[in-house]
C-alpha cells in the first residue's frame, strides 16, 4: 500500500482509550478523535451501484480523514508521485487518511455511511479532478 493512504481500525472496548468503539446493547460508542483540530466536517452516504462514486479527485495541500460509519467501500487511489495504483477495502468502524497528492475514489460493496473531516476550510482550488480509468 502507499504511504499516501493510512488505514486504522478503531479498537472495541470498554477501556478509556482517545480512539476507539464501544459496542454495547444500547448502542454504539465511537471516539473517532480527540485532540485534533477539525475546521471542516461532513457527511455523506453511498449507495452500492454500478457507476456509483464520491471522489475521483486528489488535494495539492490537505490530509483529508474519514470514519467509516457503517457499511463497506472500495477506496481506490493512485500516488501522484509515483504513479503507482492501489486499492484497499475499508468497513464500519474503519478510520482513513489520504495523504496530498493521492487521488482517491470511493465505491461501495454495500450501502455506506461515512464521516469527513480536515483540519482546514474548504477551498475549492485544492480540489484537482481526477479521472480514473473504467
Amino acid at each position: 500500500m502507499s504511504e499516501k493512504i493510512t488505514i486504522e481500525e478503531l479498537p472495541v472496548t470498554d477501556l478509556f482509550l482517545r480512539r476507539k468503539r464501544l459496542i454495547q446493547e444500547r448502542g454504539v460508542l465511537a471516539l473517532i478523535e480527540d485532540g485534533v483540530s477539525i475546521r471542516h466536517l461532513g457527511y455523506f452516504s453511498l449507495k452500492k451501484g454500478p457507476d456509483y462514486f464520491r471522489g475521483g479527485h486528489f488535494h495539492e495541500k490537505k490530509i483529508e480523514r474519514f470514519y467509516i460509519i457503517s457499511g463497506r467501500l472500495r477506496v481506490e487511489f493512485v500516488d501522484l508521485e509515483t504513479g503507482t495504483p492501489g486499492e484497499v477495502e475499508v468497513r464500519e468502524g474503519m478510520r482513513v487518511a489520504i495523504h496530498p497528492n493521492c487521488a482517491h475514489r470511493f465505491r461501495a460493496e454495500e450501502d455506506a455511511q461515512v464521516i469527513e473531516y480536515y483540519d482546514s476550510d474548504y477551498d475549492p482550488d485544492d480540489d484537482k479532478r481526477y479521472d480514473f480509468p473504467r
